[in-house]
């Protein structure tokens, strides 16, 4: 009965000792377990059997704990894997790697080495673990070191004394890393990707380790995964790279279509300008806006004809330019380079301010260029267009020269035939009123423009442009200009004539307003013989109504004009005798007073003075030359005064 309760209690405890090896017990556990059985068993042959199922349960307690091991080693390896699989960054996926590898093996230091472009030094690419900032820095070349071994067998290799392990030349270098380190073990294992080395993984530790065989197992699966994963991330790095380069190089293809765009869009606009037959100043301001920059037209002279600027722009070299300062060396150098080449040149750059060259086509006779001041760099596409812009300017100017000729020559027939035939056709009148843009009702004045003081050349040109955009006619007629149009654009013109006077002198005759055109040559006869009279008295200086000196003309026609000047200043040397603010006030008086037919009161309003200074004045002039009682004296007087105020004027 006791001997059937013993035995009963052997097995439950036995039982129990299985359970907890089942569970993970330790083997200490277990042997107090079996210590407890044996202390109940009398028998020795029951204690070797207790000794026997000791170690069995000892073996197999080992093999349920190396399988957890091994299991729990499985799944971080899978773990693992899959979040190899998931980065994609190359990168991110090496510092992956070696923190998982050091993870896998519990290791001190894990490092990832990699060789360079061009296969002749091997570098660490990244390090976990290290406490020397060197050694995530480690670099040495092909042939050096134990990563020499591996790649050159592409196989796994491990020491446990680093430092005098003989079967690899060392590096001092290297050397000096893993002793400041303090590595003692290492293990590296290849990283093979379709048998291409991507890399060498290492395992380091501080104190002599060799792996288990479930370790280098583990850590070789990881390396193959790896080497699969940096293929990936490579693969993936150069499809990230080519579609960062397929979006730069869209970015581009459209920047460079819409610019293609914009460029197409100024030169439509630049085209469509001289398909209008914009005036040539117009069309330069409109290049200017377009850079918005300034733009300066120069003539053969290196003068300046014409300053461009959009608002905009705000720049010292535009303003240098406009100024005069542009200095002359460079840009005549840069006009040269510029009508060799047929294309724009840079004269001169002045940090973010820009000076650019461009010679105007249409023969180095013509010598005109454009200065074009810039801030910032301009696109070709925009150095294009201003070049385009340039030769559609030159263009433009020949058309405007030609339409100009072609005006010149009909406004000169139209002129000449108006003036010298009469009477002139019905079609010359009718085409005249036409080009005046006056109607059969409208009057029109001749006037006659003569200079002095400035060469032929000169006037021509400055009569023509004061003349422009004012429906004129103006030719070259002997040796003076005759203009005929509308009363208000003959006033027009001798005001702006008048204000650009300077170091010359302009003057002439304007004929009175008519509106029957076939008496043009009378008038034209008039004011020409006037004029003539008039100039061999003295040098005109202002322009001459004709009715202020019609009779003269007449009177005077055949006489000699210094003779006449002489006489006139006899008749007048009383007066002439006083002092010269007196002789002025005298001689404008008496005028006056003749021409209102002796009438003081009338005279006295006419000059706005009180009238008993008039009756002053006029006793005055009774006592300095003898009075105008006498018609004949008066009449000297009458006509000296007139003639005089006309001369004197003039």
């Amino acid at each position: 009965m006791r001997s059937s309760f013993v035995s009963g209690q052997v097995v439950s405890v036995i039982a129990d000792i299985l359970e907890k090896t089942v569970r993970g017990a330790q083997a200490s556990e277990i042997g107090e377990m079996l210590e407890t059985v044996r202390n109940g068993s009398p028998s020795a042959a029951a204690s070797r059997d207790l000794e026997r199922l000791g170690l069995h349960l000892n073996a197999f307690a080992r093999a349920i704990h190396d399988r957890g091991v091994s299991e729990r080693g499985l799944n971080l390896l899978i773990d693992t894997t899959h979040d190899l699989s998931n980065t994609l960054a190359l990168q991110d996926l090496l510092r992956t790697i070696v923190s998982r590898a050091r993870s896998l093996v519990g290791a001190n230091v894990a490092y990832l080495t990699m060789l360079d472009e061009d296969h002749r030094v091997l570098r660490t690419v990244t390090a976990e673990g290290h406490i020397n900032s060197a050694t995530s820095e480690m670099k040495t070349r092909v042939g050096y070191g134990a990563v020499s071994l591996t790649i050159n067998s592409k196989a796994f290799f491990d020491t446990q004394d680093y430092l005098n392990d003989q079967r690899f030349r060392h590096s001092d270098a290297l050397d000096r890393v893993f002793k400041a380190e303090g590595i003692v073990s290492l293990a590296g294992f290849p990283i093979l990707s379709e048998n291409k080395l991507q890399g060498v993984l290492f395992v380091a530790d501080r104190y002599r380790r060799k792996l288990s065989e479930r370790e280098i197992s583990i850590l070789g699966s990881f390396a193959l995964h790896a080497g699969v994963a940096m293929r990936n991330a490579h693969a993936f790095q150069r499809l990230s790279e080519a579609l960062a380069e397929a979006e730069r190089n869209r970015t581009a293809l459209m920047d460079h279509i819409h610019r293609v765009d914009v460029s197409a869009a100024a030169h439509d606009e630049m085209t469509s300008l001289l398909a209008k037959g914009t005036e040539w100043p117009l069309f330069i301001q409109r290049m200017a806006e377009q850079i918005g920059g300034a733009i300066i037209l120069y003539d053969d002279a290196l003068a300046v004809k014409g300053r461009f600027t959009s608002a905009a722009f705000h720049g010292q070299l535009a303003t240098d330019a406009k100024e005069g300062r542009a200095h002359s060396v460079l840009l005549s150098g840069a006009i040269s380079r510029s009508r060799d080449s047929g294309r724009s040149v840079v004269m001169l750059d002045a940090g973010d301010e820009h000076y650019r060259v461009m010679a105007l086509p249409g023969g180095a006779e013509r010598g005109e260029s454009l200065v074009i001041c810039y801030r910032g760099e301009l696109d070709p596409i925009d150095i294009r267009n201003l070049e385009r812009s340039a030769v559609a300017l030159s263009i433009a100017k020949l058309w405007s020269e030609k339409r100009e000729a072609e005006q010149l020559i009909a406004s000169t027939t139209l002129l000449r035939h108006l003036i010298l035939v009469d009477p002139p056709d019905a079609s010359t009148v009718a085409a005249i009123r036409d080009r005046l843009k006056i109607s059969a009702d409208q009057p029109i004045m001749l006037v006659l423009i003569a200079v002095s003081n400035l060469d032929r050349a000169a006037q021509t040109a400055m009569i023509r442009a004061s003349a422009v955009n004012m429906n004129l006619l103006v030719d070259l007629i002997n040796d003076t200009y005759l203009a005929a149009g509308p009363e208000k654009s003959i006033r027009a013109l001798l005001h702006t004539l008048l204000r650009r006077r300077k170091g010359w002198e302009i003057g002439g005759i304007v004929s009175d307003p008519f509106t029957d055109l076939t008496r043009a040559a009378v008038q034209y006869g008039r004011i020409e013989q006037a004029l003539r009279v008039l100039r061999k008295m003295k040098r005109l200086n202002r322009f001459v109504e004709y009715a202020q000196v019609n009779l003269f003309a007449k009177l005077f026609e055949a006489g000699d004009a210094s003779r006449i000047v002489r006489y006139m200043e006899h008749i007048l040397s009383p007066i002439d005798g006083r002092d010269p603010h007196q002789k002025t006030q005298l001689k404008k008086t008496l005028l006056c007073y003749l021409d209102s037919q002796h009438n003081i009161a009338r005279t006295a309003e006419l000059l706005g003075i009180h009238i008993n200074t008039v009756r002053q004045r006029l006793a005055t002039l009774r006592e300095i030359t003898g009075g105008w009682d006498d018609p004949v004296a008066a009449l000297e007087l009458h006509v000296a005064l007139r003639l005089d105020s006309i001369v004197a004027a003039a």
